[in-house]
């Protein structure tokens, strides 16, 4: 007989599709728990995991992991939903505690199957999961408004940027008159006012009044003043708090549109006062839509002369911006009206009157009309007319707007005698005639504010070019929905706020970031859109035969992947469709999960069900160059994109034997290093790739069973199955441990069951005092035409790491048949 020793490099990848004795040299044929040492081969044990919150959140599976960090103030937050709610978690990663956290949902409605996606667009965090879009900034996220009032020259100082850049060196001011107050706006109905004082506080006698803005009037609620000090409010930095009233309501100040808050004061302060920062709270709440602060150009502007029973058209002439051109004023009487027509409902008119043509007879805006679809309704209170004089009695005495709140208004279309398209249209009527100091009021500008409508309920948001860009749109599902720069609550109306078709009317399911464009995609199709602004936003489709079925399977890397194209390594993209895992890099997609087929193949028992195929969520571990697929049973399929290749199916202990992977998460901890996180079928959370064992139910230690089985092996690669021959042991070559075995199982000609080697006993990993462990077991397998071997542990804190074995076989003599 002919002896020979050979040795078997494992620098292969994994198959567990392709038959055993079809792989080429140093391939495996399965395992478990099993990754690459390097790309130059060798297989070692995954990492274990620690447990985030050792109290179960809820006895329900996290749904989704999401992180917020506010861009400026360094506030920093881990979350997680999980039974219909959202939870902000005490111990920040990578601490960890025993609950994990407080719930923020604020009776907002939540999804109880399907997951959310968030972005922070500007410095709001915005979540999304097909109910109402929310919003929320935190614990202390910065003012959108800071004006100080000075009651002597009615006028209103701006310091919102002063207070609000985060800096020490600029301050704003809270002026000292009893009749002077200042205005706070908050992007939503908020319970606390934050403010830093400088050196110039107040050490006058005085108390503070919080008052908030419900329909066209300030409310006092009542505030806790953590300023004052033995009755001097403002005596040193602190907060207002109250409980947040559901009755306050938007306006706008300063040309910002949100919800304002005044600061009145009962006495004289003894000097103003020096604010360095102004900070808001406010609950995670519905997203409200807000005024980007453009004015718009209406779309008609009639003069309705009463006394001649005449509509004149000003519309050229109060759009053009021009002194030259104007409706004159002076005269007309409290019959007559000016009409407007918009393209959306409106909550205000910016109004111009040309210098030295100003108002001065004693008639004020009293009333505007809005068309409910079969009659005019009038707005009489709440109306805000900064185009007054000082003394209130004469409307376009200056330039300025006129606001009413439109909240709660039904407005429709209709046609006007003089218009025969429909639009929405408003009538602005007065007290008396006006006249002016030169006999003459110029109107010469009209612009509309508009008030935009509630959005919809959407299924998912991203961040892009600075836009809050939605998708799941009812009225358009096969468009995206942008907002305004860095204004994820200011969205236009319907013309301006929405990118061109995606192909057919099927509804877009995912948008994500790639290189400095946007990846959609649809159940049916990929496309790219590309741009800096909406007017220059232009779509490409990819791909008309590939789509992706379960949205939370997109990933985007940008470690770069030459396998691609040939020139340069590319950002990509990996997702899932039907039919199996695919790769992009901005041309044509490409098919990656052949080695792992028989999970999507439904000539495989293994294949994915179609009911649990939309519902697969993949995360990345960036550290480990990883794409881990989880499947519903608790199977988790990882794919190492940099080397191009599947390693053998993973299978974690975390939390009960019943329990498994839901939902994974990367992000920078405290420390600004990656973690990667999972949530699991039992509300609890784990920090991943943490430890060398598993962890169960009672944060005890779980061992990892670990196991790598080796591709068929015949006794002359080129004549498979011509030669019987003898097996008659292995040496393993494996890293070092101080304690530990290898269980080595043979597997004779593609037997399903194997026979366990241990002569003279199981092979040893200790190797005192070397890196390398060496050993051998012997075995008399006879009449083999190939054979596999499995090797095993399943240890705790065991953690196995090989790189060849040798085998010694006998031919025994040529196969007859």
């Amino acid at each position: 007989m002919a002896l020979k020793l050979i040795k078997e490099k494992l620098v292969g990848k994994y198959d567990g599709l392709a038959p055993a004795n079809l792989l080429p040299e140093g391939s495996v044929s399965g395992g478990l728990n099993m990754r690459k040492v390097s790309a130059l081969g060798g297989w070692k044990a995954r990492k274990g995991c620690t447990i985030h919150n050792t109290t179960a959140i809820a006895a329900k599976s996290v749904l989704s992991l999401h992180q917020y960090t506010h861009p400026r103030n360094a506030d920093y937050h881990f979350l997680a939903q999980c039974n219909s709610k959202l939870y902000d978690a005490t111990n920040d990663p990578p601490a960890s505690g025993a609950a994990f956290g407080t719930d923020i949902t604020n009776s907002q409605t939540i999804d109880s199957s399907s997951p959310g996606f968030s972005d922070i667009i500007g410095e709001k965090w915005i979540y999304a999961d097909g109910n109402s879009v929310l919003s929320w900034g935190g614990t202390s996220p910065f003012c959108e408004g800071f004006l100080s009032y000075d009651y002597s020259e009615d006028t209103y100082n701006d310091f919102t940027r002063d207070v609000t850049d985060n800096q020490s060196t600029t301050k704003g001011l809270i002026l000292g008159a009893v009749d002077d107050s200042l205005y706070i706006c908050s992007p939503e109905i908020a319970n606390t006012i934050s403010l830093t004082l400088g050196t110039g506080v107040n050490t006058s006698e005085a108390v503070s009044t919080v008052s908030s803005w419900q329909s066209g009037a300030w409310t006092n609620r009542s505030a806790t003043d953590n300023t004052a000090d033995s009755g001097k409010t403002l005596a040193k930095s602190g907060t207002f708090t109250w409980t947040p009233s559901s009755s306050d309501t938007m306006r706008i100040l300063g040309g910002i549109m949100g919800y304002w808050y005044k600061i009145s004061f009962s006495a004289n302060l003894s000097n103003s006062v020096e604010v360095i920062h102004c900070k808001v709270n406010y609950n995670l709440t519905a997203l409200t839509n807000k005024w980007s602060g453009i004015y718009q150009t209406p779309l008609t502007v009639i003069f309705y002369d009463d006394s001649e029973g005449e509509s004149v058209d000003y519309t050229v002439k109060l759009t053009s911006e021009s002194f030259g051109t104007y409706m004159e004023m002076a005269g007309a009487t409290e019959s007559d009206y000016i009409y407007v027509k918009s393209a959306i409902p409106l909550t205000g008119f910016g109004l111009g009157v040309a210098d030295e043509y100003e108002n001065t007879e004693a008639s004020v805006f009293d009333q505007i009309d809005d068309w409910d679809g079969d009659s005019w309704n009038a707005i009489t209170t709440g109306i805000i007319d900064t185009t007054l004089n000082v003394t209130a009695t004469a409307s376009l005495a200056q330039t300025g707007t006129i606001l009413w709140n439109a909240a709660g208004r039904t407005v429709k279309k209709r046609t006007m005698s003089f218009d025969s398209l429909p639009g929405y249209w408003y009538r602005l009527s007065w007290t008396a005639p006006m006249d002016g100091i030169n006999e003459s009021v110029r109107l010469f500008y009209l612009a509309t504010v508009t008030f935009p409508e509630a959005l919809f309920s959407y299924d998912g948001v991203v961040e892009f070019k600075g836009r809050a860009m939605y998708w799941g749109d009812p009225k358009y599902p096969n468009r995206l929905r942008f907002s305004v720069v860095g204004r994820p609550d200011a969205v236009e109306e319907e013309g301006k706020s929405y990118t061109a078709e995606f192909g057919r009317m099927t509804k877009i399911n995912r948008a994500i970031r790639f290189y400095n464009e946007l990846l959609v995609f649809k159940e049916d199709s990929i496309w790219l859109l590309e741009g800096y602004a909406p007017e220059n936003f232009g779509i490409l489709r990819l791909t008309d035969t590939v789509g992706c079925c379960a949205p939370k399977t997109v990933a985007s890397i940008e470690v770069g992947f030459a396998g691609m194209h040939a020139d340069e390594p590319l950002t990509i993209a990996i997702w899932v469709d039907t039919d199996g895992v695919y790769i992009l890099d901005g041309r044509k997609p490409r098919k990656i999960s052949e080695p792992i087929r028989q999970y999507f193949d439904t000539e495989y028992s293994t294949a994915i069900a179609a009911k649990d195929l939309t519902k697969l969520q993949a995360f990345v571990d960036p550290l480990k160059n990883e794409y881990h697929l989880l499947l519903p049973n608790g199977t988790e399929l990882v794919y190492n994109y940099v080397y191009e290749e599947w390693y053998p199916p993973w299978e974690r202990t975390v939390g009960a034997s019943t329990s498994y992977v839901t939902c994974g998460l990367n992000f920078r901890g405290t420390d600004n290093r990656y973690y990667v996180y999972a949530g699991n079928s039992a509300g609890m959370v784990f920090k991943l790739e943490a430890d060398t064992s598993d962890k169960n139910e009672a944060n005890a230690d779980v061992a990892i069973h670990q196991k790598l089985k080796s591709r068929a092996i015949s006794y002359e690669q080129a004549d498979t199955y011509s030669v019987d021959f003898l097996f008659r042991g292995v040496t393993l070559e494996a890293k070092a441990r101080t304690s530990g075995s290898v269980i080595t199982t043979f597997y004779k000609d593609l037997q399903t069951s194997g026979t366990a080697l241990a002569v003279p006993a199981n092979i040893s990993l200790v190797n005192t005092g070397y890196g390398l462990a060496i050993d051998r077991v012997d075995t008399s397998q006879q009449n083999c035409m190939c054979f596999q071997l499995e090797f095993e542990a399943n240890t705790i804190d065991l953690e196995l790491e090989f790189y060849s074995f040798l085998y010694q076989i006998d031919v025994e003599g040529i196969k007859e048949a």
